[in-house]
């Protein structure tokens, strides 16, 4: 038997120069199509990647297939089986085409280069010994395994070196020599892989079949034509391409000059550079722009100009400089261009903490544009992208000519800001100083009041003496009649109604005399003057008669209750001062329509008329009568602010003051208020309602450092049959609270040490529900709802009994736990 008989190749020399022809034409096409790639996106990015897989991976296949009918082996009839020689067509096209889609578009990273180099790499190898396969002779084909790797390892170079090549930007000349370098190393793996083959003749192995009728020569060329003229079609449609987008661009660009140019010219400074950041984050595609302001002192960034697209938060507020990293922020103060491709790779950016403010940002790409004046950085531009991209020069270009337009509005900005922030110093001493004089003229308010009160204390201590004779008389009288039970009675009512006309005295005092903020709400007057007659007869004192002559039918007035008590009281006080033999005050109220009148708004008023029969005023002393400071009054008997005052307050309340007066014919104040739809509201007792049902049995713990007050609660509490434990501080009652937990507990609030509202504070924060009572002599209950929170339950000293019992059943009553309103009013 005749052993296989090897049989030496050989090869049409036309047809291997013109499958490498073939490979140069298809790389350089392909890396022609890439760059469409690089500059579309969307269905257009699509068709071009479909068009580069089918340009190197077709221009492959065309080039296997030529080189492989330059092979003749003498004395062998070659053919080709028409499916499998498809099938490698369609692998290498389907092959490069996954590759160019794994690709990061338009900035791929060394990371998914590799991977597409290997996908293409692989899929020409498979192309290759498919298309070997495909051969049919009457011959066996062997594979040396060296030349196998070594075809192997040349297909996964130039698939990687291919990928590499189509991401980068190239000149036409550098594409030329990217194109022969790539041809030669795809003819090179093919004809590795050719030399790797060895064919020994059988006539068993079966006739040729297939395509070997057709004249290889022939075929190879008109393969070669075929593919040439698919490349050369697909390149010239990738170049027309380019030159409509390059003629789209400059079209594009030069209406952006335009329209920023038109922005600039007409617009504000600030609105100027919001709109041309909008328009240059739209012409770049971007997802963030703006301007950054550079604060040399704090090198802190200032950006106040911000666009996005609405996948990324906007860039507002203050950074650190430091946190571009020390290499970004050197090349910026240098007055270069920062282009970063992908924060997150590249050498200028590799500082940590630049990256971590690329993350935190959600950025991957940068353009940066400095403006350097003075040898110092003033302001940046910038332009960010969410993913890596690559900046072509023609892009950085125009956004430096963009920044350069915009320079100048920066600058003036710049100048306007200086100007503003000189102006905000201005205002804010203007404001400073507005306040000052808000608190002293509060000051000097208050110390109106304090005047006032001054003038009453001659009177307020014949009237407190009286009560303290009735209160003690009572006493008195009680001790010495112990066994007559409806003579004590008589007497203790006596008594009691004694004191309570001394808590209505100290209560007006202390409310009158408080310091609080204006608060305007819908009042009757009338019933302001009505409140505070008794006050104004104990500051005229009995040598002068008060008539009130007040409107049947009032209206309600805008106004704050104690700025109108405080007027009420110092035009008594004036008035009493302008009669000292004594005469008659008339107080009177009446609605009176305004029309066109020069400090008046048109509208319905109600006019207060303070009305003596003094001595009156010369025209001097009239006409100067509301200067502050200004008085005719001896030195120490008053501060020149009391008419002052009321005008100021009358202003604030959309009302004004006028004086009618005459020598010997006594004064006329007027005080005119503006009327108001709103209805006012009396306040009703907060009590109101309650039942004097029998209390239930309590365990209440009452903290008062007065122990004389505390011993009269305690048997009060006892009488009502409550077990009472007591405690003189608040250290001590919260002592005590650990032992046993009362059903309330009632707080006197002025104590020394802890107040009555810390120690309700402590004591929640242990016992959240325990309810609590907080009894007070003081008007002011500011302090209490600060510590205690709102709608306190107050009782106000002095108390009655049954003021005590409905506190209590109000704190532990069924609804508590809803905190309906205070016994008291505590707002």
């Amino acid at each position: 038997m005749t052993s296989p008989m090897a049989v030496p190749g050989a090869h049409n020399a036309v047809l291997v120069v013109l499958s490498i022809l073939i490979a140069i034409l298809a790389s350089f096409t392909a890396l022609d199509v890439a760059s469409r790639i690089r500059t579309s996106d969307g269905r257009a990015r699509g068709l071009w990647l479909c068009a580069a897989a089918v340009a190197l991976g077709g221009g492959i296949w065309a080039m296997h297939f030529v080189a492989m009918l330059a092979l003749s082996l003498p004395g062998v009839q070659i053919g080709y089986d028409l499916g499998l020689t498809l099938a490698s067509l369609a692998l290498a096209v389907l092959f490069t085409g996954a590759g160019f889609t794994v690709m990061a578009w338009p900035a791929p990273v060394p990371g998914r280069t590799i991977v597409a180099g290997l996908l293409m790499g692989c899929g020409v190898v498979a192309m290759h010994y498919l298309g070997m396969t495909a051969m049919r002779m009457d011959a066996h084909i062997r594979y040396d395994p060296a030349w196998v790797a070594v075809s192997v390892l040349i297909a996964l170079g130039a698939a990687t070196a291919a990928v590499w090549l189509a991401s980068r930007d190239q000149t036409l000349g550098q594409r030329l020599v990217a194109a022969v370098l790539m041809g030669g190393a795809i003819s090179g793996m093919h004809y590795a892989g050719m030399h790797a083959a060895s064919f020994t003749h059988d006539a068993s192995a079966g006739a040729a079949g297939g395509l070997a009728t057709v004249y290889q020569t022939y075929l190879g060329v008109a393969v070669s034509a075929m593919t040439a003229l698919i490349l050369l079609l697909t390149l010239a449609s990738a170049r027309l391409q380019g030159l409509f987008d390059r003629l789209a661009r400059r079209a594009a660009r030069t209406a952006l000059r335009l329209r920023v140019a038109d922005i600039l010219r007409n617009g504000s400074s600030v609105e100027a550079l919001h709109e041309v950041a909008a328009l240059m984050g739209e012409h770049f595609g971007v997802s963030r722009t703006g301007y950054g302001q550079l604060d040399p002192v704090e090198d802190v960034f200032t950006y106040d100009v911000c666009w996005t697209d609405g996948q990324v938060a906007p860039l507002l507020g203050r950074l650190p400089a430091a946190a571009f990293g020390v290499k970004i922020v050197a090349a910026l103060m240098a007055g270069e261009t920062v282009v970063v491709e992908d924060l997150l790779t590249a050498d200028l950016s590799d500082e940590a903490r630049t990256r971590d403010t690329a993350r935190d940002v959600d950025t991957r790409s940068i353009l940066v544009v400095p403006f350097v004046r003075d040898g110092r950085l003033r302001t940046i531009v910038y332009l960010n992208a969410r993913f890596p991209r690559r900046w072509h020069a023609e892009d950085i270009a125009f956004m430096e000519e963009l920044a350069e337009r915009t320079r100048l509005v920066i600058e003036r900005e710049a100048v306007e800001a200086r100007l503003r922030e000189l102006n905000a110093t201005l205002e804010a001493r203007v404001e400073a100083r507005t306040a000052e004089l808000r608190l002293t003229q509060d000051a000097l308010q208050q110390s109106q009041k304090m005047e006032a009160i001054g003038q009453l204390v001659s009177g307020l201590a014949h009237d407190f003496n009286n009560v303290l004779g009735a209160v003690v008389g009572s006493l008195d009288l009680i001790s010495r009649r112990a066994n007559d039970p409806d003579r004590v009675r008589h007497l203790a009512e006596a008594g009691i109604q004694a004191a309570e006309r001394g808590s209505k005295l100290t209560s007006q005092l202390l409310a009158f005399s408080r310091s609080q903020s204006l608060q305007l709400q819908p009042l009757l007057v009338c019933d302001v003057i009505d409140d505070i007659r008794e006050m104004l007869a104990r500051a005229l004192g009995p040598a002068i008669v008060l008539t009130l002559d007040l409107n049947p039918t009032p209206a309600a007035v805008l106004a704050d209750s104690t700025q109108v008590e405080m007027m009420l009281l110092n035009l008594a006080i004036n008035a009493r001062d302008a009669m000292p033999t004594g005469g008659s005050l008339t107080v009177g109220t009446s609605v009176q329509h305004v029309v066109a009148d020069p400090e008046l708004a048109q509208g319905d008023y109600v006019v207060v008329a303070v009305r003596d029969t003094g001595a009156g005023m010369d025209e001097e002393t009239l006409r100067r009568a509301m200067e502050p400071f200004f008085t005719t009054k001896p030195v120490g008997k008053g501060t020149g602010l009391g008419l002052a005052q009321i005008y100021g307050s009358a202003r604030q309340f959309g009302g004004a003051v006028r004086i009618e007066s005459a020598p010997g014919k006594g004064t006329c104040v007027r005080v005119y208020l503006p009327c108001t739809q709103r209805s006012p509201v009396r306040p009703g007792p907060a009590d109101a309602g309650l039942e004097d049902a029998p209390p239930s049995p309590l365990k209440v713990l009452i903290v008062d450092d007065d122990q004389d007050h505390r011993t009269i609660i305690v048997k009060v509490l006892e009488s009502l049959g409550h077990r009472v434990t007591e405690a003189s501080d608040g250290p001590s009652a919260l002592s005590m609270l650990k032992v046993e937990a009362p059903d309330v507990l009632l707080l006197d609030f002025a104590m020394p040490g802890m107040n009555g509202a810390e120690v309700a504070l402590e004591a929640r924060r242990a016992w959240p529900s325990l309810p609590i009572v907080f009894a007070s002599g003081f008007a002011d209950t500011q302090a209490i709802q600060d510590n205690a929170g709102v709608d306190p339950i107050i009782l106000r000293k002095p108390f009655r009994m049954n003021d005590l019992q409905r506190a209590l059943r109000r704190a532990t009553g069924p609804a508590a736990g809803l905190r309906d309103g205070p016994l008291a009013d505590g707002r």
